[in-house]
């Protein structure tokens, strides 16, 4: 199991980096060797060698050196979301899948649009899919997005006053996820890391075994209890 932390040293905010290492341990559990590369812009990637990629939060200048960088390997990148790659994209990450990033072209996997604005948003969020139950995260980001309920990961259930009042949060398409979301979202969320869990589990050819993680359990329901508390 290959698993590809793309921009690493440009997209790495709010520790989102767990994502990935708490991700490997429960793949280990699986039964799967599980190996990280990290590469960078400029770097020489060959992304049909991996199972999984991901890409954290970074500042909005971060951003448009990981926009331009991936603009230049989109063929590569296109090809292998297309070929049933796993891959994650959290924070303003996300938002180089899309059509564009204030009228700077993406990548257009997802039919969505970017605005950076002048104004910085931050808060806690629960949000609910039938693929995850609810979730809880944080938000922090200086844009906007128009992405549509039909291709949205979740819908909000409750948000930090303040927050954008956008009708739906993240995306998938094929094995492509974005979310705004961070802090990090997978090790906050225990239904959500069991998501790739399955899916990288399936791609390696092995039947998912349900494993049970009590203390990552336990601090999802507190931070739920905590939000829900101020849901009142």
């Amino acid at each position: 199991m290959r698993i590809l932390h793309l921009y690493h040293d440009l997209m790495n905010l709010y520790g989102d980096y767990g994502n990935i290492q708490v991700l490997s341990s429960h793949l280990m559990d699986q039964g799967l060797d599980v190996r990280t590369d990290t590469k960078s812009v400029g770097d020489d990637i060959d992304f049909s060698l991996y199972d999984m990629i991901y890409i954290g939060p970074g500042t909005e200048t971060r951003q448009e050196t990981a926009r331009k960088d991936l603009l230049s390997r989109s063929h590569e990148m296109i090809s292998a979301v297309l070929d049933g790659t796993v891959v994650l994209a959290t924070g303003n990450a996300m938002e180089l899948f899309g059509d564009s990033i204030s009228s700077e072209k993406c990548l257009g996997l997802v039919p969505m649009k970017t605005v950076l604005t002048d104004r910085r948003y931050t808060g806690d969020v629960i949000v609910t899919s039938p693929l995850t139950g609810a979730a809880v995260g944080f938000i922090n980001r200086s844009s906007v997005t128009d992405i549509s309920p039909e291709d949205a990961l979740f819908t909000y259930l409750f948000r930090a006053k303040g927050l954008p009042a956008e009708r739906a949060e993240g995306y998938r398409y094929l094995n492509l996820f974005g979310t705004h979301l961070i802090g990090p979202v997978l090790t906050k969320n225990p239904r959500f890391m069991d998501v790739f869990v399955k899916l990288l589990t399936q791609r390696a050819g092995k039947e998912y075994e349900p494993v049970s993680y009590p203390l990552e359990e336990s601090i999802f329901e507190n931070t739920m209890q905590q939000l829900n508390r101020r849901r009142r």
